[in-house]
């Protein structure tokens, strides 16, 4: 998030960026987590602040900004939306190597 509002607007802002996440408190995982997504992302094609090549064929700044690799452009609709859960765990080795500890 911190990288899209980076390139996008030279600054580092959660508020800017075109993806937002939001975790609930009340919730457990994975049903604590809820991602929200701005139809007007252009994958990183213009960006003035990123000297990437972006667009579909290129580089997006959030893709390469994930530590755990959980954002990747798809071309598909993903069959998790549709059940309303995320089927993969990345609370593992990628949680572990930034300093948090794995389920």
């Amino acid at each position: 998030m911190l990288a899209c509002s980076l390139v996008h607007e030279g600054k580092e802002n959660l508020s800017l960026s075109r993806i937002q996440v939001i975790q609930s408190s009340f919730e457990k995982y994975p049903r604590d987590i809820e991602t929200r997504y701005v139809e007007s992302c252009d994958l990183c094609a213009e960006t003035p602040f990123w000297d990437e090549q972006g667009g579909a064929d290129g580089k997006q700044a959030c893709v390469e900004a994930c530590p755990l690799g959980a954002v990747r452009l798809s071309t598909e609709i993903s069959t998790n939306l549709e059940k309303g859960e995320c089927e993969v765990n990345f609370r593992g080795e990628g949680w572990k190597k930034i300093g948090y500890p794995i389920d």
